[in-house]
């Protein structure tokens, strides 16, 4: 029996067979992927119309029926959804059928902006998510008996005996090793460079920072490794990181988008031209702003239709060569507070501020392993950095051209030994504290 098969009969999930399908379906042509989305929305709109009392007001309201979804593009007609909107109408967003629904779950999202929301998802929504979560590891080229290497934050507070053994259980089913990035002892650091070198290790999954910040180490003192690829999520990966990895760890970064709410959004195939939508699964729109507009075509026990969840993303105009025909994100640029705004009325997105130091040479010259602007009155920002000191001519020259875009700000420069993640773990590039 193959490792998901019998996750499946541990979880009570079904990852196989929505795995199975979207193997076949990556390939489907744009006609092919829009009649299968079709077919999933109108399930959904029927189904939130007879059992959510949100939707059924909504659609009431404005003269919304089931037999008016006939195209992807009937979408529309549904107002936007907010996280505001949830918390205040949350009663009414559990369906009356939820005792049918299998395997249904509560957790919380929302900890980066601290505007909390309990969501949901059953059984179905996260079948769907693990089923395309697999069909990335064939892109990224990783089997069920490569072994993977987690690197990111783990549980600042214990979570309790059941939840703790449910983990350890699924990494050795999935012949995962997990290292807490914030445990920084000298030990600890030996003990990661024992893992890639002497277990085998295939797959490396992590925050870009985080993992930035270990392969400036393990640079330093001269280590290299054969890796098969590295998988990132949740913070911007940039060009610098991806070089970065390629020299230490030998590997291409294999990037991925998604959302709390949502789930798995999009991936990137070998080819690394983008993020390919997970089309199966949700309908992703945008407005004027490049803000995303989702729908989750698998979640039956919170269902959002048309979620504007804050981020912003490009898309690409081309189809990618690697011969699927579903839409690619270009580049996610983060969430609208990831900017800070001059008293010019510029507004500046976090990377540019990134493509500053590092096409002036200054986080290279530096040393830098993290940074981080602050904007804490609408004409001071504090400039964060983790390295070698800033020299009175960096210091000028940031200053000059920060003011060029800005306007005449006040701006303070602090060299520290660390800069702190969020309360999720994720590391921020820049905080706008004025919004």
């Amino acid at each position: 029996m193959n490792k998901t098969k019998l996750i499946d009969i541990i979880s009570g999930k079904n990852i196989s067979e929505y795995y199975e399908l979207y193997k076949k379906t990556q390939w489907n042509s744009k006609e092919e992927m829009e009649e299968f989305q079709l077919n999933k929305l109108k399930k959904l709109v029927e189904h939130c119309y007879q059992n959510v009392p949100y939707y059924t007001e909504i659609m009431k309201n404005n003269d919304i029926r089931p037999s008016d979804i006939n195209s992807i593009k009937d979408l529309e007609k549904f107002p936007i959804l907010t996280k505001e909107i949830i918390k205040e109408n949350y009663e009414k967003f559990y369906p009356l059928n939820q005792a049918k629904l299998k395997g249904v779950k509560t957790s919380q999202t929302g900890g980066t902006t601290g505007n909390i929301l309990y969501k949901r998802n059953d059984a179905q929504t996260r079948s769907s998510v693990w089923g395309s979560y697999k069909r990335f590891y064939d892109w990224m080229g990783i089997g069920e008996k490569d072994r993977d290497f987690s690197y990111w934050g783990g549980h600042v507070l214990g979570h309790g005996l059941k939840q703790t053994l449910a983990e350890f259980v699924a990494r050795k089913i999935k012949n995962s090793i997990f290292i807490n990035a914030y445990d920084t002892r000298p030990e600890t650091f030996s003990n990661i460079v024992s893992i890639l070198n002497n277990q085998n290790i295939q797959l490396i999954r992590s925050y870009p920072q985080a993992l930035y910040s270990l392969a400036l180490k393990l640079k330093q003192k001269n280590y290299k490794f054969s890796i098969k690829a590295i998988m990132t999520t949740s913070e911007p990966l940039m060009p610098q990181h991806r070089e970065l990895f390629k020299e230490v760890f030998g590997a291409e970064s294999y990037d991925q988008y998604g959302c709390g709410e949502i789930g798995a959004i999009a991936y990137e195939c070998n080819q690394h031209d983008g993020l390919h939508i997970t089309e199966e699964r949700v309908i992703v729109e945008s407005n004027d702003k490049h803000e995303l507009l989702l729908t989750d075509l698998d979640n039956y026990t919170m269902p959002y239709i048309r979620y504007w969840n804050a981020d912003q993303a490009t898309f690409s105009e081309q189809e990618c060569s690697c011969g699927r025909k579903s839409r690619v994100i270009k580049q996610v640029l983060g969430r609208t507070c990831d900017y800070l705004n001059g008293i010019n009325g510029e507004t500046l997105h976090w990377a540019y501020f990134w493509h500053l130091l590092f096409d002036t040479e200054i986080a290279t010259k530096r040393n830098f392993k993290k940074f981080q602007i602050v904007q804490k009155e609408p004409d001071y920002l504090l400039f964060r950095t983790v390295g070698d000191p800033l020299s009175n001519e960096d210091k000028v020259l940031l200053t000059s051209m920060v003011r060029e875009k800005m306007g005449n700000m006040k701006i303070e420069y602090i060299n520290e030994k660390d800069i702190e993640n969020t309360k999720s773990g994720k590391y921020r590039p820049v905080i706008n504290e004025t919004l």
